[in-house]
């Protein structure tokens, strides 16, 4: 599954060296230097490829995350009143789910403990999708400062370009206007205060990323009790021809009930046996 929403600090870092820094990975940063733009995005177009692949990535793990919340939901609504009906035949204890065995009464736990935490994941879950809407609404809110800043950077670059130093020496011809630079410093301040807001909201968004991973985690292995219930009374029927008298133990699974018949037939003897005296 794709990660969700970014932005600087991804893939792009691995254009950086290992003691490079950028202000985009500086919380406490009151500007984002050209410099640091650059590192990260050396055109437009690359801002935009990056721009538009994490958008595209963002949506696909929504998506997911949604579509995974809605799958789990039905699937609890389904199998709870089933749960809870097996639940009350295992403390009944009545045969033959007496017989269960251990691995079908740890597999029931597990289902309940399943049903039980699921409530808590979503909730969980969603406000991990609460941070990505506000992550992404903050990305959108900023497009248009990077729209300026791309072009005041081409008009840097193309007075830059149109008076080189071996053709003019006038340090202040090759100067961009002063409203450029004005409107480019504005921009550094103004992206220093979207990157403290991303950080943030990526901090959270990966202090409950476990969340999300439990959410996908598989379901137990759902076992047919039908099956089961059948091969026991199958093993019982085979076990009756080798010990005919558990055929009356297996009718209720009560041992007791055997025991008290047994004593009323030895009483009848004992009173026959009083008659012929």
């Amino acid at each position: 599954m794709c990660s969700p929403l970014v932005g600087p600090g991804t893939a792009e870092e691995q254009n950086l060296s290992p003691t490079t820094t950028n202000e985009f990975m500086n919380p406490n940063a009151t500007k984002i230097p050209r410099e640091s733009i650059l590192a990260l995005f050396p055109t437009e177009q690359v801002w935009r490829n990056v721009s538009a692949s994490a958008r595209e990535s963002s949506c696909f793990h929504r998506k997911s995350v949604i579509a995974q919340v809605l799958h789990l939901s039905c699937l609890k609504n389904c199998v709870v009143p089933e749960l809870l009906q097996r639940g009350n035949l295992l403390v009944q204890g009545a045969f033959p789910f007496s017989a269960m065995s251990q691995d079908i009464v740890e597999n029931q736990h597990a289902w309940i403990a399943w049903a039980v935490s699921l409530d808590d994941t979503i909730a969980n879950v969603l406000k991990q999708i609460t941070w990505l809407d506000l992550l992404e609404e903050e990305y959108v809110s900023v497009d248009p400062l990077w729209i300026n800043f791309w072009r005041l950077h081409q008009e840097c670059e193309q007075s830059t370009s149109s008076h080189p130093p071996s053709v003019c020496t006038d340090t202040e011809q090759t100067t961009p206007p002063s409203t450029t630079l004005l409107e480019l410093e504005e921009i550094y301040t103004a992206l220093a205060r979207h990157n403290r807001r991303r950080l943030f909201l990526q901090m959270k968004m990966m202090q409950g990323r476990g969340w999300t991973a439990r959410l996908f985690e598989p379901v137990p292995p759902w076992i047919h009790w039908e099956e089961v219930v059948r091969n026991i009374l199958s093993a019982g029927m085979r076990e009756q021809f080798h010990h005919p008298g558990l055929a009356r133990e297996q009718e209720t699974g009560f041992v007791e009930e055997i025991e008290e018949e047994e004593e009323e037939e030895d009483e009848e003897e004992e009173e026959e046996g009083e008659f012929e005296l």
